[in-house]
């Protein structure tokens, strides 16, 4: 039995994660056990029903022979969730990707091709008519070698297409057991209007029983928005990126998606127009995330910033007063109940006296409020005069002992 396409079909929410396969086009690699620790604690995250819940796709088999070792050592080793191999549309990249797949507890071979007139004549120098009839023997030969391991199909381009047209393909694919057809927005161009006429038409041609799923790119800045409203409409499989890690600008961030529809499932209805209820077959241990994201940012070297949502350094930090009377009036949620994120106060120069107690506290010290009234100009002097913002810890040990001295 395929479980995500039982999930797909109940409408429960899967994400095709891409930090190792599209990752890669941001300038990142990792190595075997990076994947494999990558992927086994995502598949964590969800509990038992890592398998119900995430595709983590490996890797591209034809890049090298040893990006096809890592796909075989990932795939000897993670059995908490489905891996995709991914391929383009050829006999050889089939075999290949089996080859590489074909131990997997749960795996999947996943072919590309393309469906916008523009990609059709680039990639394979047919036409769109052409490269359809291709994709239906590829398909008839994927699914015979590989021997009932799913078979999932990403139509490159596919929102430059005519919406009938990929419904009519669609339903080609489906019939010869595709079991997933994936939507690429590949120039990342579509908007959210565009979106949701795309999918609307779609949806009024293609078979009901067609399981859809999208990849759709952050150039615009509607990676989020986008996704929404092809979940909103049924269509249950987005790719995302732990950090939005991917080619260009990209994907929708695995972390951002995972709380909005994660988090109190039961509002998400009214916040989202989206069902929560049934999302999930457990609720997903938001508190891993943060984690995930600094074993992702430990393994391709792109470091957390403030304004990262979900898992930046800004999530859960203080650095003037006044949030301290009333922490809840500045947060979306109380990041170290939801996310377990402790609070964390940084001295820069906003701040205030209750700052620099809280921070003294913190360290060991029980200050005075006259040595408060000595320590405040001097810190919010020295970030003026270095043009640093953050007083460091050592520093501020430094002048706290200096002061009370």
């Amino acid at each position: 039995m395929d479980r995500i396409a039982e999930s797909l079909k109940r409408k429960r929410i899967v994400f095709w994660e891409e930090v190792a396969r599209d990752g890669a086009q941001a300038k990142t690699i990792m190595s075997a056990d990076q994947r494999i620790d990558i992927a086994r604690m995502h598949g964590n995250m969800f509990n038992e029903n890592g398998p119900d819940h995430l595709v983590f796709a490996v890797g591209f088999v034809s890049i090298a022979k040893e990006e096809a070792e890592i796909i075989r050592k990932v795939a000897d080793n993670v059995d908490n969730c489905y891996l995709a191999v991914n391929c383009r549309s050829s006999e050889k990249e089939i075999d290949d990707s089996y080859e590489a797949i074909k131990k997997a507890k749960y795996g999947r071979v996943a072919y590309v091709l393309p469906a916008s007139e523009r990609l059709c004549r680039l990639m394979l120098h047919k036409s769109q008519t052409e490269v359809s009839k291709k994709g239906i023997e590829i398909a008839k030969y994927a699914l015979d070698k590989c021997q009932g391991i799913p078979v999932d199909i990403q139509l490159a381009g596919a929102f430059d297409a005519d919406p009938l047209f990929i419904a009519d393909m669609a339903s080609a694919l489906s019939e010869q057991g595709i079991a997933t057809v994936g939507m690429g927005d590949t120039r990342g161009r579509v908007y959210p209007k565009e979106i949701a006429r795309f999918i609307d038409t779609l949806l009024q041609k293609a078979d009901e029983n067609i399981l859809f799923s999208v990849h759709l790119h952050d150039d615009m800045g509607f990676a989020l928005v986008n996704n929404l409203a092809a979940i909103r409409r049924g269509i249950m499989m987005p790719s995302t990126s732990w950090l939005g890690i991917a080619e260009r600008n990209g994907l929708l961030r695995t972390e951002l998606l995972t709380v909005h529809l994660g988090y109190e499932t039961e509002k998400t209805g009214n916040k989202l127009d989206i069902d929560g209820e049934g999302l999930f077959l457990s609720p997903p241990r938001l508190k891993m995330l943060k984690k995930i994201a600094e074993k992702v940012c430990e393994y391709t070297g792109i470091s957390l910033k403030t304004t990262d949502p979900i898992v930046g350094l800004g999530v859960n930090s203080i650095s003037t007063g006044t949030p301290f009377v009333d922490h809840v009036s500045f947060q979306p949620f109380d990041p170290e109940v939801v996310l377990g994120i402790p609070q964390t106060i940084f001295v820069t120069q906003l701040a205030s006296r209750r700052v620099i107690k809280e921070v003294s506290k913190r360290m060991g010290y029980n200050l005075t409020e006259d040595q408060i009234t000595e320590i405040l100009p001097v810190v919010k002097a020295k970030a003026y005069e270095t043009g640093r913002s953050v007083y460091p810890e050592n520093e501020l040990k430094e002048l706290f002992d200096k002061i009370i001295k």
